[in-house]
């Protein structure tokens, strides 16, 4: 081959002139000396190994060095290499910048044979289809696939990665914006780019002041354009090492955000995943999965996630949408109530009916032995039918359906699912439907999908043993607390495990007798707090001695228990002067905010739930201290 310096012109840019205003309203000028012609010199040098690899040099002071090579691709530096593979001849311009200017040069160098071994490799191959592919390959958007579109925060959430985790569109849902008629082929030949747009394109909102005739559709914009002919692509790599594909000549791939590189998510022979910055607004990245024209994707198994429980605070989002449902991991949009977590799993109703969920494969099959209910907690717009089903991957076994009402909008519920009849160690598959039988649609929020016990009825042989049992607070988060609804510790200590920092609270004894006998045992210690009279913290059982407040401490009481029933829950009732279970200044209605208490006062709890497992008896209390319903103290017990 040879290098020949047919062209050598100098271009002189046009100044950017930077004026400061002096106290006496005077201008100053503050201008460089323009750079001359021997700072944008360009030495070559060809590869003593291959001869379509050029080695371009640049020696001068400035501060800024832009090569474009003439082939599709350009670097920036002082010392840049430019790859040839085919034979022609090409055009290289070097602009730099110094605080005086900017200049250009051009120098032409000539590939004299195309070399094959250039071209060979994977990412040119799974673009353009090979050597072999005269026509080149031919890409479309995936509109078939959910998450094929969508947009996430720039730069990416470490958590979630390159995936667009703030908005995915569901199967087709951008039909008719001009996104889905829209073709993208890959030449290897002269590194050629075809964008037939079929009219239009679809675009982001930010752009449309550059698309004559745009309008308003599907969320952003559509607007009328015909692709420029000679386009060019190549592939470069950013800072990170990442693999970027370069349109020039004013081509774009797809939606239209302001730019023109596009960072290799992945690439396969059917599936190219990429990304892309929003011009218009830095924050953002878009995401677009393409297909070979004419490919139809199987339908992907859900990826596998650990055996229950799922709290959606990992790293990968674990469920797939169908029936054109999405999801995605997102910050919890509610944090009240019973649910206080940080991440929490979106999933927006698709609209093919009562089938449009979510579902994820399990990497181990379900135990059902000894932990006969799922749980798990929903933020639903609408009241309704949920419906969780077991199912196999292998598809072998018969899938076990159950329902379950949702009765509260717009905050946090558990729902519950009884699988006492299903067989154990078959499901390891599970899917979610919400909304099941009036399918208005609509988004929806989900969290902590888990495996309970079956909840038991709470007699008084389970409360007292049948002679004597003894209870204690559970030393976890979520077991003291108060909130503004049963259950609730989100105004304190907002799902923090305060076990620790009160070991002689935790440590107390809530003793229930038969004979309808109930004794309090602080083992020596309490908690103490301003309203008793004594000083916040643990302390000496004897600090009471002789205080208004000495009938909180251990003493001796009587309890009665109300069972449950069809309609109502079971309420345990202890009485006596100072007589409570785990907090003595809540009542029915109030605090105290003084001693003493109320003399052979009772104070009745509600329970919210009594689990058996077999080895473990949880019960679940809960105290209105408001009197309206608008404020609980709730404490979790577990029996020694």
């Amino acid at each position: 081959m040879k290098i020949l310096i047919i062209n050598f012109k100098w271009i002189l840019a046009l100044l950017v002139l930077f004026t400061a205003c002096d106290p006496h309203g005077e201008e100053d000028l503050e201008l460089g000396p323009p750079p001359t012609a021997e700072d944008a010199a360009i030495s070559t040098t060809v590869n003593a190994e291959n001869d379509n690899i050029i080695h371009f040099k640049n020696s001068s002071s400035a501060f800024l060095k832009v090569w474009d090579f003439g082939n599709g691709s350009g670097a920036k530096g002082d010392d840049v290499t430019g790859i040839f593979p085919l034979k022609g001849t090409y055009e290289v311009t070097l602009t730099v910048y110094t605080s005086g200017g900017s200049i250009s040069s051009t120098t032409t160098v000539e590939i004299a044979e195309t070399n094959p071994l250039l071209l060979d490799i994977p990412v040119y191959n799974m673009l353009t289809g090979g050597a072999d592919a005269v026509d080149g390959k031919t890409w479309v958007i995936d509109a078939t696939r959910a998450a094929h579109f969508g947009v996430g925060p720039n730069p990416s959430d470490p958590a979630v990665g390159d995936y667009p985790n703030w908005y995915a569109a569901g199967v087709n849902e951008k039909a008719g914006s001009g996104l889905y008629n829209d073709k993208f082929t890959f030449k290897l030949d002269g590194f050629g780019f075809v964008q037939e747009t079929d009219g239009d394109v679809f675009i982001n909102t930010l752009q449309a002041s550059n698309f004559p005739g745009a309008y308003e559709n599907a969320g952003d914009y559509t607007a009328p354009y015909t692709a420029p002919d000679n386009l060019t692509w190549s592939v470069s790599e950013d800072a990170d090492g990442n693999q970027v594909i370069n349109i020039k000549n004013g081509g774009f791939i797809g939606y239209f955000a302001g730019t023109y590189s596009y960072k290799i998510v992945s690439l396969e022979e059917n599936e190219l995943f990429i990304r892309f910055e929003d011009a218009a607004n830095p924050e953002l990245a878009w995401y677009q999965r393409l297909v070979p024209e004419g490919f139809t994707a199987p339908p992907p198994p859900p990826p596998a996630v650990s055996t229950l429980p799922i709290d959606f605070e990992g790293a990968l989002p674990p469920f797939n949408g169908f029936g054109g449902s999405t999801y995605q991991v997102i910050d919890n949009p509610d944090a009240s109530g019973i649910n206080t977590s940080a991440k929490v799993g979106e999933y927006v109703k698709g609209t093919e009916g009562n089938w449009a969920g979510i579902e994820t494969a399990l990497d181990d099959k379900i135990d059902f032995s000894t932990l006969n209910l799922i749980k798990y907690k929903v933020h639903s717009p609408v009241t309704g039918k949920a419906l969780f089903k077991l199912e196999s991957v292998d598809g072998s076994a018969t899938p076990v359906e159950v329902f379950a009402d949702i009765t509260k909008t717009n905050e946090w519920e558990e729902l519950i699912f009884d699988f006492s009849s299903a067989t154990s160690g078959t499901y390891d598959k599970i899917a979610i439907f919400l909304d099941f039988d009036n399918n208005n649609g609509g988004t929806f929020y989900i969290d902590d999908i888990r495996q309970s016990a079956e909840e038991a009825v709470l007699t008084e042989v389970a409360l007292t043993g049948g002679a004597s049992k003894i209870w204690k607070l559970k030393p976890a988060a979520g077991s003291f607390g108060v909130g503004p609804n049963k259950g609730s510790d989100a105004w304190f200590p907002n799902g923090a495990d305060i076990s620790g920092d009160r070991p002689c609270l935790f440590n107390d004894q809530f003793i229930f007798k038969t004979g309808n006998v109930y004794e309090y045992n602080a083992q020596g210690d309490f908690y103490g707090e301003a309203y008793m009279g004594v000083s916040d913290g643990c302390q000496d059982e004897g600090n009471l001695t002789g205080t208004d407040a000495e009938p909180w401490g251990s003493g001796t009481h009587t309890f009665s228990l109300t069972p449950a029933t069809e309609t109502d829950p079971a309420y345990i009732t202890v009485t006596g002067t100072g007589a409570f279970i785990a907090l003595p200044k809540a009542y029915n209605g109030g605090e105290y905010s003084a001693a003493p208490p109320t003399a052979d006062a009772s104070v009745v709890y509600e329970v919210l739930s009594y689990v058996n497992n077999g080895t473990t008896e949880t019960l679940s209390i809960t105290i209105d201290i408001a009197g309206d319903g608008s404020a609980f103290w709730s404490f979790v017990l577990v029996a020694e």
